[in-house]
């Protein structure tokens, strides 16, 4: 009797490990140019979410990396020159972050092709963009590319130099922004 009930522990215990091992298997899935060259690498979990996807380029260097949290949101993403390098996209960022809470996106930051920080955008819980932040400007006078004047209604927007130090904050209050907007027949 205690030979038999040994077996069935020991079995459920092998069948539970492997079960255990087998929901944290990640695997590879390749997309290839017609010459067979690797054009995208993705990594899937066991349930088909994708945790990252590689894009190369013809010549098989790495163009871009994109990676996703566990819920399938998009949370880093950077693109890269022939030499591994970063660099800034048509947008003027060469990596961005994004950090959500709750399934809700909270914040996110664009970064330089020296890899630091250049913005950082605050969104509230209504998905409103409330502040702001400019990272490593060497004037620290506001210029057009920074946008002195915020674009939304009780949003801030702060400069700081490349140590960190603020330089100026801007803000509009809600009951300055388009004076009697409100008021408006449609």
């Amino acid at each position: 009797m205690r030979k038999g009930i040994l077996l069935v522990v020991l079995a459920i215990l092998v069948v539970c490990s492997g079960t255990a091992f087998a929901a944290g298997r990640v695997t590879e899935q390749k997309e290839y140019y017609d010459d067979g060259k690797v054009e995208k690498l993705s990594k899937v979990n066991d349930m088909g979410g994708v945790l990252s996807e590689r894009y190369y380029r013809e010549d098989g260097t790495l163009e871009q990396y994109v990676k996703y949290d566990a819920e399938g949101h998009k949370v880093a993403e950077a693109n890269y020159d022939e030499r591994g390098k970063l660099r800034e996209n048509a947008d003027g960022w060469a990596a961005m972050r994004w950090k959500y809470i709750n399934g809700k996106m909270v914040a996110e930051g664009y970064y330089g092709e020296d890899g630091k920080l250049m913005e950082r955008k605050q969104y509230n819980k209504e998905d409103d963009l409330v502040a702001k932040q400019y990272y490593g400007d060497k004037d620290p006078l506001p210029s057009e590319e920074y946008q002195p004047s915020p674009t939304l209604a009780g949003e801030t927007t702060s400069y700081y130099d490349s140590y960190g130090r603020p330089e100026m904050t801007t803000s509009v209050e809600y009951d300055d922004w388009f004076p009697g907007f409100w008021a408006l027949d449609d």
